[in-house]
C-alpha cells in the first residue's frame, strides 16, 4: 500500500534513525557526570594538606591528565597560590590519588584531561563543587560540564542569599535543602533534607532558597524538564560571613541523594 504522507514517512524515518544515537549520547553524559562524580570524591579522599602546605588560605586551580588505566599522566597548575610551598604541596595531592577511577567502558577516549578549582585553609583543601570540568571536552563532557556548571551557578547563586539568624550567633551548624527547578527557574519545591537540630536555621536554610528565585535557568540541551538540586550548607557563625568557605559537601550529596534523583 502507498503511503499518502511521504513528507511525513521521511520524518518517521530520520526520526527512528537518529535517535538511537541521541539515546546513546545521554548515556555517555551519565556515564561522564557519574565518573566526573567519583575523580571529585577520590581526589577529595586525600584532602589533607603536606605539612608545609598548612596554616595558609586561598584557592588554586590544576590540570590533570590520566589514561584508561587511571595513572596521573600529567598535573600542571594553572592558577597558583603566590607560595612555592603550597603550590607543591597542591601538585602532591595529585600524586597521592593515583591510581583514580578508571573510566567507564563507554568513553572510548585513551586519555582524558580535566581542571579542577581548589580552595584550601588550616589543615585541609575542598574542591569547589561542580567544578571538575573535561578539558577536552566530547560533547557527552561538554553536555555534562554544562550541567555542573549550572549547578555550580544555582549553587553559589543560593548561599548569596544566606542570612544567618542573630540568635545563632557564635554557634556553627549543617542543614541541607533539596529543591526543584523548571525550565524558566521558577521554584517548584523545596523541603530540608538534613535538619540541623535549630528550628530558626531550619527555616533560613528554606528561606534563603525562596529568596533566591528566580535561580538561574537550566542549559537548553537539559534533558528533563524539572530539575533538582540538594546543597548542603555549612552555617557558621563563629567567623565573619565574608570569608570564603565551601558551599556544599559534594560527597555528601552524591550519597544522600542518588537514590532521589537522577542527574543531582
Amino acid at each position: 500500500m502507498q503511503m499518502k504522507f511521504p513528507l511525513l514517512a521521511a520524518l518517521l524515518g530520520l526520526l527512528l534513525a537518529t535517535c538511537p544515537a541521541y539515546a546513546q549520547l545521554d548515556t555517555q553524559v551519565e556515564l561522564a557526570t557519574a565518573w566526573k562524580a567519583a575523580l571529585a570524591k577520590h581526589i577529595a579522599g586525600n584532602k589533607l594538606l603536606p605539612i608545609e602546605g598548612r596554616g595558609q588560605a586561598g584557592s588554586a586551580k590544576v590540570s590533570f591528565v590520566i589514561n584508561r588505566s587511571g595513572r596521573l599522566i600529567s598535573r600542571t597548575l594553572d592558577a597558583g597560590t603566590g607560595s612555592r610551598q603550597v603550590d607543591a604541596a597542591l601538585l602532591a595531592i595529585f600524586d597521592r590519588a593515583q591510581p583514580f577511577p578508571e573510566p567507564p567502558s563507554g568513553l572510548t577516549e585513551e586519555a582524558f584531561a580535566f581542571i579542577v578549582p581548589l580552595v584550601f585553609s588550616g589543615h585541609h583543601f575542598d574542591l569547589v563543587p561542580y567544578g571538575l570540568a573535561a578539558s577536552m571536552p566530547t560533547p557527552a563532557f561538554a553536555a555534562s560540564d554544562a550541567m555542573d556548571a549550572w549547578r555550580k551557578l544555582v549553587t553559589e547563586h543560593v548561599w548569596r542569599h544566606r542570612v544567618f539568624p542573630p540568635e545563632m550567633m557564635g554557634h556553627r551548624a549543617d542543614t541541607g535543602v533539596t529543591f526543584v527547578i523548571d525550565r524558566s527557574g521558577k521554584l517548584i519545591s523545596n523541603a530540608l533534607v538534613e535538619s540541623s537540630g535549630l528550628p530558626s536555621l531550619d527555616r533560613e536554610t528554606l528561606a534563603m532558597v525562596e529568596r533566591s528565585v528566580p535561580l538561574p535557568k537550566p542549559p537548553a540541551g537539559a534533558k528533563d524538564d524539572l530539575q533538582r538540586m540538594t546543597i548542603l550548607m555549612a552555617f557558621d557563625g563563629t567567623r565573619p560571613m565574608g570569608e570564603p568557605g565551601p558551599w556544599a559537601d559534594e560527597a555528601k550529596v552524591k550519597a544522600k541523594v542518588n537514590s532521589i534523583c537522577r542527574g543531582c
